[in-house]
């Protein structure tokens, strides 16, 4: 930050309590590179986006190899087969899913309509989802953080036994479903058609009917079951402990209805290894940073990253950098210990 007179403010006292106190107008590395200069730097790697993205479908692919390598092979191994198979199917595709926010910012190819195509097809139809639906929800979740109006709110439930027997059992996902068309806006537009959407839904059914209908017609039947496991359970599963772990409080209370009262916005800084950097792929495990600039591509956060570090908001961004497990251990105890 700067002060008044236009000098570096080093001062912690000075530093916001808040991301969302900071300004970035005033915002000023030690280096003294301007925050605004240095934004406009912050430009989509294209080639680095594609490259993320398609390993996503690259580990659905070996996937299916090794489950009909292992099933020929080792025919003892296919229950071991099918839940790895369904743990990684479900892990890929919830991986996949979270490019989808590049999309939603255009950062998937330079021209609008074609950026959107693209996602329909390389995302959307794995999962049955236009890109057209989502992006309304997703600008409505950084718009309502935190409040009843949230349209992404898996983190108003509290992380306990329940929570995981209701993932485990495909309740949740129906939830999911059901939430999804609900929060969608009604009213069709130019870029959320209601018959655009329902069309991508039947689409994904049916690529997801095909891929089954071709595993068991290849006499690949484990394939098909470990499939349908990573789709049904895994998946939304993993999409909704991740969303939980990034903004559920680890204060806030089992017993409180937070789409009645406001929660409060909560995000986190998690780590950059080969976990982190996958269950939270494009740019998710740095959630705080997501949230704070939405339009950065997830190929720039890193760099974004570094330059807070230089300046007096990096203590704020050492408050909440975390892990994955150290939240989830947080946010389960805390709750079953009250």
């Amino acid at each position: 930050m700067i002060s008044p007179q236009g000098a570096p403010v080093v001062d912690a006292d000075a530093v916001p309590m808040d991301f969302a106190e900071i300004r970035r107008d005033a915002l000023v590395s030690a280096a003294g590179v301007r925050y605004k200069d240095f934004r406009r730097s912050l430009t989509p790697r294209l080639g680095i986006v594609w490259t993320q993205l398609l390993a996503g479908h690259l580990a659905l692919v070996l996937t299916t190899v090794a489950i009909a390598v292992a099933w020929r092979r080792w025919p003892s191994s296919l229950p071991l087969a099918v839940v790895a198979g369904a743990c990684v199917y479900g892990y890929a595709l919830a991986y996949i899913l979270l490019f989808f926010h590049e999309a939603a910012h255009y950062n998937i190819a330079r021209d609008r309509a074609r950026n959107d195509r693209l996602a329909n097809i390389f995302i959307g139809l794995l999962v049955g989802q236009s890109i057209g639906d989502y992006r309304p929800v997703h600008f409505n979740h950084h718009r309502y953080l935190g409040t009843p109006l949230d349209t992404e709110r898996t983190y108003f439930d509290p992380l306990n036994v329940r929570f995981i027997v209701e993932l485990l059992v495909g309740i949740r996902t129906v939830r999911v479903i059901a939430q999804r068309d609900k929060m969608a806006r009604p009213e069709p537009s130019a870029e959320n058609d209601t018959g655009t959407s329902r069309s991508q839904l039947v689409v994904g059914a049916l690529f997801n009917g095909v891929v089954i209908a071709a595993a068991i017609a290849a006499g690949l039947g484990p394939v098909a079951l470990a499939w349908t496991i990573g789709v049904v359970i895994v998946f939304p599963a993993l999409a909704a402990i991740r969303q939980l772990l990034e903004h559920r409080d680890e204060h806030a209370r089992p017993e409180v209805d937070y789409s009645v009262v406001p929660h409060g916005a909560i995000n986190r800084m998690f780590g950059s290894g080969m976990f982190a950097s996958t269950f939270g792929g494009a740019g998710f495990n740095r959630h705080l940073l997501h949230h704070w600039e939405p339009q950065v591509s997830c190929t720039r956060l890193a760099e974004l990253e570094d330059y807070l570090l230089d300046t007096p908001v990096a203590r704020l961004m050492e408050q909440r950098r975390t892990s994955y497990a150290a939240t989830f251990v947080r946010l389960f105890t805390r709750t079953h210990a009250r």
